[in-house]
């Protein structure tokens, strides 16, 4: 699924970019909040990505000076005529929304660092109590005496934060370390908005001297790649959330 899009002129492009701009009203233009593609309208469109926060129907006559001057008038008595150039039809009684957004890193974002073990639920309980971490809701352990599902499970901080992963694998060699005849066993998970910054990322990866272990980009729940970084340690990309 593509993302949604904010489409502005480039002569926002700065103010979007520098911080100094994060609302925008439009008209019969639907949006919704969640993650979306920011494009300046150049000969060749810059896209940013960014998240909408926030939307708010109001009339025209209805907008509050604070609310203007956000979105560069000097005073709500300015929409109606500065939002003409975009909107001729536009009426002191017509419905404008308030588009409040932001902009997210352009780069993958890390969700955990992800832990084999082969006693998922034993080593969760270790770093839990060690880091005072709490599970992530769903992954706590039975309480009704059912069998305990501990393949996956994530750690999060009091802020709901992701901290660790634990994943539980049928055979694993204890570490050696330092000595170098087995190596430590982690890898890390890096988060990206959509399934085109997947495919950017995985791409640029590669150009950096990555190479590509697995693809379940047809998983439409979890799209993700693994891939070795120039060392061979194994990192995911994938579509979600923090």
């Amino acid at each position: 699924m593509s993302l949604q899009e904010l489409r502005f002129r480039a002569t926002h492009l700065d103010a979007v970019r520098a911080g100094t701009k994060r609302i925008t009203m439009r008209f019969n233009d639907p949006v919704e909040v969640g993650p979306a593609s920011l494009v300046f309208e150049f000969d060749e469109e810059v896209r940013i990505p960014g998240r909408i926060v926030s939307t708010v129907a109001k009339r025209v006559d209805s907008v509050t000076d604070d609310e203007a001057r956000e979105d560069g008038f000097a005073t709500a008595a300015d929409v109606l005529p500065g939002l003409h150039d975009y909107y001729p039809e536009l009426q002191p009684s017509d419905e404008l929304v308030i588009v409040r957004f932001d902009v997210v890193s352009t780069y993958p974002r890390r969700m955990h660092t992800a832990l084999d073990t082969t006693d998922g639920r034993g080593l969760a309980e270790f770093y839990r109590v060690l880091l005072g971490l709490r599970y992530r809701p769903g992954d706590e352990p039975p309480a009704d005496g059912t069998a305990d599902d501990a393949s996956w499970l994530v750690l999060v901080d009091e802020e709901g934060n992701r901290q660790l992963a634990i994943q539980q694998v049928d055979e694993l060699t204890p570490s050696t370390w330092p000595s170098p005849d087995v190596p430590m066993q982690m890898h890390l998970d890096y988060a990206v908005l959509s399934v085109d910054e997947l495919h950017r990322h995985r791409q640029r990866a590669e150009e950096l001297g990555a190479r590509l272990l697995y693809d379940r980009t047809a998983d439409e729940g979890e799209p993700l790649f693994v891939l070795a970084d120039p060392a061979g340690h194994p990192f995911c990309l994938l579509v979600g959330e923090l």
